[in-house]
């Protein structure tokens, strides 16, 4: 089980000029019905309401509840503001048009194609787990095709799929029921040791911490700590050899 941000790719997500109209379109494309006035009203409303929801999830990173306020409801309340259908369709739809995709100024970080294929090799499966707000794993596999990642992912679970943001058990607990393993047949990789460190130990999973665009942590409980994604390679066939 494998997060993403400060994982896989890095911590921030670069600005970009044309994601602002990047989401129009993809609104556009969404809501046909709607003229470009409608739209630029939707959007705007769907940015200003979300920096709530993104105070809202940074404060259930923090917490043992892992709770935030689902972009689902946000989405159905802005819809409704505007006069328009919140059918669960339609409220996934605008969801998911708000999560745009990667593009070229976005780069997996050094090793992560490597690290992806490595497991892959050792007849392991990946399980994407992340913290997320618009993106669900429809939207993640879209980025992965772009990043090159996509033929060594075998599925993804997000806080968006769960229902919960890590450090909840749901998300682990989800992923291992599409993985169909038991706990201790899990490595969990990832970047923050209370989001993906000690929820896979109180589950009973294998874990290790990579910080390849984080700070050396000062300490760690987990069972190997790697400054990269090669090292965090060598980590998970030593953890194979010893199962």
């Amino acid at each position: 089980m494998i997060d993403i941000g400060g994982t896989l790719w890095p911590n921030s997500w670069p600005f970009r000029e044309s994601d602002g109209l990047g989401r129009h379109q993809r609104v556009t494309a969404a809501m046909p019905m709607l003229d470009a006035q409608a739209v630029n009203v939707l959007v705007a409303d769907l940015i200003s309401s979300s920096r709530h929801g993104d105070q809202a999830r940074a404060a259930g990173m923090n917490n043992s509840e892992g709770t935030f306020g689902s972009a689902e409801v946000l989405v159905a309340e802005c819809l409704a503001r505007q006069g328009l259908p919140a059918d669960p369709r339609t409220v996934s739809r605008i969801r998911r048009a708000m999560a745009i995709p990667v593009s070229d100024r976005m780069k997996a970080l050094p090793g992560a194609v490597e690290l992806l294929a490595e497991i892959r090799a050792l007849g392991l499966r990946t399980v994407i787990t992340s913290n997320t707000y618009w993106r669900d794993a429809e939207s993640y596999w879209e980025d992965f095709r772009l990043l090159g990642m996509a033929p060594y992912i075998d599925a993804v679970v997000t806080s968006v799929d769960a229902g919960h943001l890590k450090p909840h058990p749901a998300v682990f607990e989800m992923a291992m029921r599409v993985a169909e393993v038991p706990a201790d047949r899990c490595v969990v990789i990832g970047n923050r040791e209370e989001n993906d460190v000690e929820p896979a130990l109180a589950l009973g999973m294998w874990t290790i911490l990579v910080y390849p665009d984080d700070p050396k942590p000062k300490s760690s409980r987990a069972h190997a700590v790697a400054p990269d994604l090669w090292e965090c390679a060598k980590a998970i066939k030593t953890m194979v050899g010893k199962s």
